[in-house]
Order: structure tokens, then sequence, then C-alpha cells
């Protein structure tokens, strides 16, 4: 319970709907360094693509909008982007490095249309070193859709949520945990458009506030 008696804990409580149902996902982006990356990209001899996605400036805002352009973008840039927007400062372990390296494979096999979810899964991961984070990150501004639902983006933070019985519709993924994700990724999905259908917003704009503010109330 709340301060003030009302439970808060209800994704479709009526307040809560109205704040979900107001976030401008799409305008949501993420500040990266130019710095940061050049080495990287150098060493991975992707100087060309650095190039591009910077243009000379220190640092570029990547906003979710553009991620999701759908306007004959050079595929190994738009991917570049997606791994840049997921992990501005690198990703543990130096992954984003061999990602890099793999890029145009990481590229080819996002973009390739999947009959189901555990195919796209499975092709990704024999690519390199992706999870169900990075894999999801791609599938959801890729534009993919499995059986039905258009993807979302699933990572430890949201996994930790549902797991936490923080929320009460998430209920049925509280046995949710990262070495299952991939495979219960289908019901993810399945509950989180149901969500939104009964609560007036979008699936994304569900997945933004689960992401940032989950935990805040």
């Amino acid at each position: 319970m709340g301060p003030w008696g009302v439970n808060m804990h209800y994704l479709n409580h009526p307040p809560m709907q109205k704040l979900i149902a107001s976030i401008p996902v799409e305008e949501h982006g993420v500040a990266v360094s130019a710095d940061f990356w050049r080495e990287p990209c150098a060493r991975a001899e992707r100087t060309a693509l650095h190039d591009a996605m910077f243009a000379g400036r220190p640092a570029v805002r990547i906003p979710r909008s553009w991620l999701r352009r759908d306007d004959g973008i050079d595929p190994e840039l738009r991917t570049l982007g997606v791994l840049l927007w997921g992990y501005p400062r690198g990703a543990r372990g130096n992954r984003h490095v061999q990602w890099l390296e793999k890029l145009p494979a990481i590229a080819a096999a996002a973009a390739a249309p999947a009959a189901t979810w555990d195919e796209y899964y499975h092709r990704l991961a024999g690519t390199g070193p992706l999870g169900i984070s990075t894999i999801s990150k791609l599938a959801h501004f890729l534009g993919h859709t499995f059986d039905g639902h258009r993807s979302l983006i699933l990572d430890q933070r949201i996994i930790s949520l549902c797991a936490g019985g923080r929320w009460t519709e998430l209920e049925s993924l509280s046995s949710l945990s990262y070495p299952v994700a991939h495979r219960r990724y289908p019901d993810y999905l399945a509950l989180m458009h149901a969500i939104a259908r009964a609560g007036g917003f979008t699936a994304e704009q569900l997945e933004f506030f689960l992401f940032s503010l989950g935990e805040s109330f």
C-alpha cells in the first residue's frame, strides 16, 4: 500500500496508466561519445562506419526513432547504432570489440526474417557472444514480430523486475531469470502486449516504463 492507502503495485491503476501512456518513448535517446568508440572500431576495421555515425562530431545522441528508420539506411550502420545505443560505454569483458569484428554477420542475421523467435535467437547467438538483451534490442529496432507480437527489449533490469514481484500484472513471469529468459521471451511478449492493450498505452511505453521507472513506485 502507498501512503494514501492506494496500492501502487498495479499497472492498471488509472494514474499509472496515464503516466505510462504519456511517455514519449520515440524521443528517448542515448548520448554516445565518439572517442570511446574510435579505437574499438579501428581495431575491428570499422573506421568507415565510425566516421559515418559521428561525422566528425565529438558525440551523437541516438534516439529510438532513428534506430527504427526504414529508409534505406546501411544495415551495418543501423546495427552499429543499436549496439552503441544499448552499450554507450561498451559491454562487459570488451564483448563490444567482438561484436564489431563480427558486425557484417550480426547485421545480416539480425535483418533476416525468422519464422519463430527460437529460430531468430539461435541464429543471432550463433554469430558471437550475444545474449537475450542484445538480441532482443536488434529484434525490436529492426521491427520483427513473433506469434503476432512486435518484439520488445528484455534486459537484466526488466528480468529482475519481473522476478521481484513488484507489479501484480507481471506475476506469471515471477520465475523469470537470465538463463531461461530466451525461452520465456514469447511469454514476455504476449503478456506485455496484453497489459498494454488493457491499459491504453503501447507495449513500447510499458517496456520503457519498467526499465526506467519500474522500481520507483
